[in-house]
């Protein structure tokens, strides 16, 4: 981040804005990069650093005969919706330019009016990373005067990675105060307090992780191909000269498992999984900031599993000249979808292709479009011989072979909802539950297929030629078999 800041300003570029919360550590961050130069901040509450009192249009006056330096402009966004300062501004780029002297917006609201787009840089400040997280630690524990095993700093920078400066330091100092010193069950506790910071964002979930790909029923062509990419992410494959896997997109039927397979590639993969709210982030007030920070969040605790829900709904509009916002956010997203080089996997999954922007499904946004169909006969059996057995019951003691007979059309979720309503129904009765109970309460169920079934027909169509199938066409293996 210095030698970036550094060349910035060698280079003569003008207006900068700091995206963070950290104001302190960006403080201290352009203050070391500035080397020689002369540093001065500007606040609204305490003006220029020789000028107290200052207000920002004099001070932007001032400018026009600075020298080679660097200005601090600290929280001054809600100037920006001045006419007045934007013009200012748009007349000084040039001058400072001239000057070698470089005007930086801090601040952790992004407001950018378009009169400036294309004179100001904006510069992300990336979360602390894995050095600056341990050096901290073993700061706040000499501090604290605590001695700490070696063999704890992993899991404990680990642990706090995604939080910014002061938030570990607060977390790292609670955790040592709580009981005298540092044990590995603290750890937990680290954990929990990301969780409830991670909560406060509103657009970042922290996913407690259950699941595995042996807890996923069919899809087996989804399975195999992230069973291929398991390794993917560690020093070796680097080594190997593979790029770490992008992402994946996940197309089709409702209820089928696309969300279910996002929180077990984490789980198989052992990563953490965070689950991004394209909804709540519309709802923020400045949602580009809020993607960008969400972001900064995941490539800080990479790598990781990135789950976007039912992508189609927060990207409706992308395409259309009413949703100009939903327009900026969605080219920040597919861009970074396209660059980015930290190992953050992406899983998106999609119901309604046809409020799918198009431009989600270019090669090199994802590594791969897979379309989730209705299970097979094959793929029901194996869906309810595992909610059988996570039930604690003995999935050969029921006819499963007539049960996936019976359930042609159903989905993931409505084979589950005819297992849990048969053991209502035999704990009802006071009796242990029966292949009989699972019949009568799936004869109950309307699948989605009866009432959408044209819509589903639609969508098996659209995928022809744009995605590859999730499962394996179990028709070809029998035939197989049977030679």
């Amino acid at each position: 981040m210095i030698a970036e800041l550094s060349l910035l300003f060698d280079s003569g570029y003008p207006l900068l804005y700091l995206l963070t919360y950290e104001e302190e550590r960006a403080l201290r961050l352009i203050r070391t990069a500035a080397k020689d130069r002369a540093l001065s901040t500007w606040s609204r509450t305490g003006g220029g650093a020789n000028k107290p009192g200052a207000d920002l249009p004099a001070l932007l006056e001032s400018l026009k005969r600075a020298g080679r330096g660097v200005t601090v402009l600290v929280d001054a966004h809600p100037f920006l919706a001045d006419g007045g300062v934007v013009r200012k501004l748009r007349e000084l780029s040039p001058v400072l330019s001239r000057a070698g002297h470089t005007l930086i917006f801090l601040s952790p609201v992004l407001v950018l009016p378009p009169e400036l787009e294309k004179d100001v840089t904006i510069v992300d400040v990336p979360l602390p990373d894995r050095q600056a997280v341990d050096e901290l630690f073993r700061a706040v524990c000499a501090e604290e005067q605590v001695v700490f095993p070696e063999d704890f700093v992993d899991a404990v920078v680990l642990a706090a990675r995604g939080l910014t400066e002061n938030e570990a330091r607060r977390v790292f100092t609670k955790a040592l105060r709580k009981g005298g010193g540092f044990k590995l069950s603290d750890i937990s506790l680290i954990l929990e307090e990301k969780k409830q910071i991670l909560r406060k964002s509103e657009v970042l979930e922290f996913i407690e992780l259950s699941e595995s790909l042996s807890t996923v029923g069919g899809l087996e062509e989804v399975k195999r191909w992230l069973k291929q990419r398991r390794r993917a992410f560690g020093e070796e494959a680097a080594r190997y000269g593979l790029p770490p896997p992008k992402g994946l997109l996940l197309i089709g039927v409702q209820g089928c498992g696309k969300s279910l397979t996002a929180k077990a590639v984490a789980g198989s993969w052992h990563l953490p999984l965070l689950r991004l709210d394209l909804g709540a982030v519309f709802g923020m007030a400045s949602p580009e900031t809020s993607l960008r920070r969400a972001i900064l969040v995941a490539e800080s605790l990479s790598p990781v599993v990135l789950w976007v829900d039912e992508i189609e709904k927060g990207f409706a509009q992308a395409s259309s000249s009413a949703g100009e916002n939903v327009s900026r956010v969605f080219g920040g997203f597919i861009t970074w979808l396209q660059e980015k080089k930290v190992p953050v996997f992406v899983v998106a999954t999609a119901n309604e292709v046809e409020n799918l922007p198009p431009e989600l499904l270019r090669k090199g946004r994802f590594d791969e479009t897979f379309f989730v169909d209705l299970p097979d006969a094959h793929e029901r059996k194996a869906i309810l011989h595992i909610h059988i057995k996570r039930r604690g019951r003995d999935p050969k003691a029921f006819d499963l072979d007539a049960l996936a007979r019976q359930t042609e059309h159903f989905s993931g979720a409505e084979l589950e909802q005819g297992v849990v309503a048969g053991m209502y129904r035999a704990f009802s009765e006071g009796r242990e539950l029966s292949t009989r109970d699972i019949q009568k309460e799936l004869d109950e169920i309307v699948p989605l297929f009866a009432t959408y079934e044209e819509k589903i027909k639609a969508l098996r169509e659209w995928s022809k030629n744009r995605a590859r199938r999730a499962s394996l066409d179990q028709s070809l293996v029998d035939l197989f078999e049977e030679e």
